[in-house]
């Protein structure tokens, strides 16, 4: 009997430190794991632009979302990184002496960094702006932010595929016109109704 009581504390004892063991453990993977996860967060907020929407909410967030869906596929395709501090407004209009689609402004701290600052038009000059044409314009202003960065692009092939429109044949007159004879006399436009009479006679 006696022996089995010195074998239980010895049992219990290294039951306990196993546990501890395990608690402590388990505390540090869970530290170094949120740690982990705020640096990622931080550093997708550092790539992720900043989007401002003007408008009803539900629409300003739909909308929100387009954008910066619209911003990491563009990115990503092109196999470059957004700069830090990229902020894009979407607002009803943009001016700066008219009313234009986007205005992109770059403003340099006193570091040399650059901050980009992308405006896009709702509307310009009374005409509603569709989300397709704003996403166009939306990726233009992103490769002027590119090339700011970068350097400009080595080649740029333009293509126009848009078909020119018939014109409609002016309708013209026909009577003899105003223009100078063989004498160099100008001669005068003859009524139909003269020729007609001249023809009969």
């Amino acid at each position: 009997m006696k022996s089995r009581q010195r074998t239980k504390p010895k049992k219990s004892g290294r039951l306990r430190r196993w546990i501890s063991a395990c608690r402590r453990y388990m505390v540090s993977a869970a530290i170094s794991s949120s740690r982990l996860t705020a640096r990622l967060a931080r550093r997708l907020r550092r790539r992720a632009p900043s989007v401002i929407v003007d408008g009803r909410q539900g629409q300003a967030s739909k909308l929100r979302r387009t954008i910066l869906r619209a911003v990491r596929v563009y990115t990503r395709a092109l196999g470059t990184t957004l700069p830090a501090g990229l902020a894009v407004i979407v607002q009803r209009v943009v001016y700066d002496g008219r009313q234009l689609n986007a205005l992109l402004q770059a403003f340099e701290t006193p570091d040399g960094d650059r901050r980009y600052v992308i405006n896009l038009a709702l509307s310009v000059n009374g005409r509603q702006v569709g989300e397709e044409e704003l996403l166009a314009t939306l990726r233009h202003q992103l490769q002027s932010v590119f090339e700011d960065q970068a350097g400009k692009s080595v080649l740029n092939v333009p293509l126009d595929l848009e078909v020119p429109r018939l014109r409609a044949a002016s309708i013209v007159e026909m009577r003899p016109d105003g223009r100078a004879g063989n004498d160099g006399r100008n001669r005068s436009p003859i009524p139909i109704q003269r020729i007609k009479d001249d023809q009969a006679s």
